[in-house]
């Protein structure tokens, strides 16, 4: 049996996926919890609820429902005209979520840009690729440049209106990392470092319902302090100490930036054993999920096998650190 505190996961559900043949499949794989993404258009109580009915009527977790068009919303980074009338979406949704005891949302700030610059292989597999060089060469988003201040300034201004509405709420705000973590065509990518995610749990007051999507992936891309890439244990350690973290996304990347590729959890430059147990030894009790798949070709014309494979490695993994403590503690 798994850990009562780390649960297997996925995310990047959407409605039309929650069918009885694939809420069947996650059952045999041993999830517990699913992320769930539902369109801005179709975001009301009664959508939420539909979502919530449908995944714990087939014997599963609701961990989150967000917003698939709206989590990274560069009206409100940015500071445009119309970025009142977003916030106002999110106060609602909120309200919405905690009405119907959906605990969790996602966003995040300006992420994406070239999320990728080209494809590779890895392990005979198909997979993304980012060289930063490429990235920077490609021409600016906007009519201006932004700076770093100007996005800080947005960014504590959208917590200071949606994290009252998530407290009276009881919903926790999870932010993801920015990625590809570093600036790009004319704009900041802020959470982009450790130092910047301190810096936003400072802005919230460490309140117990701001806290991060700890993508793994994102963390071992960061150039960290020296440039050798980010202590991506160490940030576990510190935002997990303090109840920051809300989500684990699971992936492993073949080095830090510059340049890298997206690999198999145990094919790239992290250890993956670490990370798990940083996890546990932080008293992590949230889900570990999948992420960015690399595409097999087995000819299902699905993503299938890759999915079943990284689900099992996550398992076992949850399982080798669950078994090494108890022995520890026995001990």
């Amino acid at each position: 049996m798994s850990s009562p505190a780390l649960q297997l996961g996925v995310s990047h559900q959407t409605p039309a996926t929650l069918t009885p043949e694939r809420m069947r499949f996650l059952r045999q794989m041993g999830v517990e919890k699913i992320e769930v993404r539902i369109p801005s258009s179709a975001s009301g109580y009664d959508d939420i609820c539909r979502v919530r009915d449908t995944v714990e009527g087939a014997g599963l977790g609701l961990h989150e429902i967000m917003l698939a068009d709206r989590y990274s919303c560069r009206p409100i980074a940015l500071g445009l005209p119309d970025s009142g009338a977003e916030i106002d979406l999110f106060k609602r949704f909120i309200r919405d979520l905690g009405r119907a005891g959906v605990g969790v949302m996602t966003y995040a700030w300006h992420t994406g840009g070239a999320y990728a610059t080209g494809r590779t292989e890895t392990r005979g597999c198909n997979t993304r690729l980012f060289q930063l060089a490429e990235a920077q060469a490609l021409p600016d988003v906007y009519d201006r440049r932004y700076s770093h201040d100007e996005l800080w300034d947005n960014y504590a201004a959208f917590i200071r209106e949606i994290l009252p509405v998530a407290e009276d709420n009881g919903v926790r705000l999870q932010l993801h990392p920015n990625d590809p973590p570093v600036d790009h065509q004319g704009v900041p990518r802020l959470f982009s470092s450790r130092v910047a995610f301190r810096r936003a749990m400072e802005v919230a007051g460490h309140s117990p319902h701001s806290g991060i999507l700890f993508c793994v992936g994102c963390f071992a891309e960061m150039f960290g302090p020296d440039g050798g890439g980010e202590d991506v244990a160490g940030a576990i350690y510190e935002f997990g100490s303090r109840g920051h973290i809300f989500q684990v996304h699971f992936r492993n990347i073949s080095s830090p930036m510059p340049d890298f590729h997206e690999t198999f959890p145990d094919n790239g430059y992290l250890d993956m054993y670490r990370i798990m147990t940083a996890l546990a030894e932080v008293g992590y009790d949230g889900m570990v999920v999948p992420d960015h798949v690399p595409q097999l070709d087995d000819g299902s014309g699905t993503d299938g096998a890759g999915e079943a494979y990284i689900l099992g490695y996550i398992r076992a993994l949850i399982q080798a650190v669950s078994a090494d403590r108890r022995r520890s503690s026995a001990s």
